[in-house]
């Protein structure tokens, strides 16, 4: 999936935040966000995404299988695992 996860975030956050405030500019974002994920809904996009984590979560777990424990490498590969899995724990149980 090629998406911009920037300008996704970006207008997610512009459709939310008016949308809270009951501002008049919630119709606008919403049409911007349509445009901008053209036949995909929202869910879609959320669950490619998901996806994606999950394929990273596996790539950074063979990298860390196969490394050595004291190898910086490592350690790095950890801490993105973890960023990764709370990330994706989060999300799925939102579902």
């Amino acid at each position: 999936m090629t998406i911009d996860k920037q300008k996704l975030h970006k207008l997610l956050w512009a459709e939310a935040a008016s949308y809270r405030t009951d501002c008049a500019d919630w119709k606008h974002n919403t049409e911007l966000l349509q445009e901008f994920l053209g036949e995909k809904t929202v869910e879609e996009v959320a669950l490619e995404l998901l996806a994606e984590n999950q394929a990273l979560i596996g790539g950074m777990t063979r990298i860390m299988r196969t490394t050595h424990l004291g190898d910086p490498a490592f350690s790095i590969a950890c801490e993105v695992v973890g960023e990764l899995g709370h990330v994706t724990a989060t999300a799925g149980g939102a579902r």
